[in-house]
């Protein structure tokens, strides 16, 4: 009998045949946006929204590509990339101790007691310890500060020491926020009673200072900071 072995070409035919039986057919996915088979449609909501964010995304790589390209694009990034190291901690302590030393010297006019001098180099600076409040204080807030929503007596005494110890805790970094919020609504009572027409000379500033405080916090050079630290460890 004659030789009945199969030629390799007929093997490989069958054996690829054999896998087409059991690989089924990949299944196309259509590029004019139609669903996959088996699998639900998207909504028409959710297509343009795709959409308009596939445009957006797009717009703004088209914008950062060619402000990249002009000169003055590269000048402005690096402008912004150089104040970017400008560190917050510095900029917060310097508003702390700017509205800190405002109230605290308003303070020192609406209290008595002895004077403790202080000293620091060329320096001298002396603070009146808050022993009690004087007359014309009381006068002061019975007569302009009279329609307050706190009977006047007890927003004499709060005003006055919370001008005295609140002050030294802006510059403490020592409950930062709750401070800023406190003299924020002192300066809202000050511009609403006795002084209403300093808003733009004078107290849009502490606002705007004491709302950085309050939103941004203290920065790193602060008593909060360190608190925060411990009780992350």
């Amino acid at each position: 009998m004659g030789d009945m072995r199969i030629p390799a070409a007929d093997k490989v035919e069958r054996l690829a045949a054999q896998l087409a039986t059991v690989v089924p057919p990949p299944v196309a996915a259509s590029i004019a946006g139609t669903a996959t088979p088996g699998l639900p449609r998207p909504s028409p909501l959710v297509q343009a929204a795709l959409a308009k964010s596939a445009a957006r995304s797009a717009k703004v790589a088209r914008r950062a590509q060619r402000r990249s390209r002009s000169v003055i694009g590269a000048v402005v990034d690096s402008f912004v990339a150089a104040c970017s190291f400008i560190p917050y901690a510095l900029v917060a302590l310097a508003a702390r101790l700017v509205i800190a030393r405002v109230f605290f010297l308003s303070g020192q006019t609406l209290i008595e007691g002895p004077r403790m001098p202080l000293t620091i180099r060329d320096f001298d600076f002396s603070v009146i310890l808050p022993l009690s409040v004087k007359s014309q204080t009381f006068s002061l807030f019975l007569s302009k500060l009279s329609a307050t929503p706190i009977p006047p007596m007890l927003a004499t005494y709060v005003v006055t020491y919370a001008e005295f110890l609140l002050p030294i805790c802006l510059v403490l970094g020592f409950a930062t926020r709750l401070s800023a919020l406190a003299l924020l609504l002192i300066t809202a009572m000050v511009q609403l009673y006795l002084l209403p027409d300093a808003l733009w000379t004078t107290h849009a500033y502490w606002a705007t200072m004491l709302l950085m405080l309050l939103s941004l916090g203290p920065g790193q050079i602060s008593v909060d900071h360190i608190i925060r630290f411990i009780a992350r460890r």
